[in-house]
């Protein structure tokens, strides 16, 4: 089922930083940048990148990449999702990067978690309020815990290995780079001491990032079983209010970003510190 176009990109008409234009990749952009509470600190620049589904990346796209610094690409789909590609149509399809380093940590193994599995899934998911999204985004906490794991140990290795320098640079992501990819990027900031404003912001501005596939993405969920397109473009969308409360659920439910980071990832109080004293920098 081809449900998206082809070779969809990070439009030049979006705000650079954060999002930085490629074509064939959608909703690229650097985590970095945004300024850590009661401080002059932000978190670091030109590290961690999030985006959609890559493999449609031109070769142009691809160099473009490459001279950021990244050498590792970090897929958050499920085996079944990448063969499915239901955003792309493409059929199977993974990065080969020269130089670019791709690790397989799915979220679900063996489920889809896109946008438009979530229709089949959840109800409660389209819904006016936020509660459906806050269900999903326990779901993906509680499975993504070992993925995450793997992310954040890398991020370990590259704080000890470059001490004040980031030599290198990473990606993750997953197909819409909305959910599982949003939820890691909130995590990342949380830890950091941004904001819960901010990070919502951040968060929604995968609604500009996604550009034309959100029209593609509305289509394809409202014959997944949304309800209305006004359901649909909730389900698509990524309203802060989402990412607001998810964060409080991160809180109430985990002990915030530090102690889930311990609980479920597995690293300790002393490796979360040496994590989050690389990512926050001065500006």
């Amino acid at each position: 089922m081809s449900t998206g176009p082809l070779n969809p990109e990070t439009s030049t008409s979006l705000p650079s930083p954060p999002f930085v234009h490629l074509k064939g990749i959608p909703n690229f952009r650097d985590l970095g940048g945004y300024k850590v509470a009661g401080s002059d600190l932000i978190v670091r620049r030109g590290y961690a990148f999030r985006c959609g589904e890559p493999t449609s990346a031109t070769p142009e796209a691809i160099e473009t990449i490459r001279g950021l610094g990244i050498n590792h690409i970090f897929d958050l789909r499920s085996l079944p999702e990448i063969q499915k590609m239901q955003v792309a149509g493409t059929g199977p399809k993974t990065v080969d990067w020269p130089g670019v380093t791709r690790v397989f940590t799915p979220v679900f193994r063996e489920e889809s978690y896109d946008p438009v599995s979530l229709a089949k899934r959840h109800a409660d998911y389209q819904s006016e309020g936020s509660e459906g999204m806050v269900n999903a985004y326990r779901t993906i906490l509680t499975e993504g815990a070992n993925s995450y794991s793997i992310i954040l140990r890398h991020i370990l290795e590259d704080a000890r290995r470059s001490k004040n320098t980031a030599e290198t640079a990473l990606i993750f992501h997953c197909t819409a780079g909305k959910d599982r990819t949003g939820v890691l990027g909130a995590l990342l900031l949380s830890l950091c001491g941004v904001p819960d404003e901010v990070v919502a912001e951040e968060y929604n501005l995968t609604e500009a990032g996604l550009g034309e596939w959100t029209e593609l993405l509305v289509q394809a969920v409202l014959k997944q079983g949304a309800a209305s397109e006004e359901g649909a473009r909730r389900m698509v969308g990524a309203r802060k209010d989402s990412m607001i409360n998810t964060l409080a659920m991160l809180r109430d439910e985990f002990g915030g970003p530090e102690n889930y980071i311990v609980t479920k990832c597995g690293l300790t109080e002393a490796e979360v510190a040496e994590i989050r004293h690389f990512l926050v920098v001065g500006e």
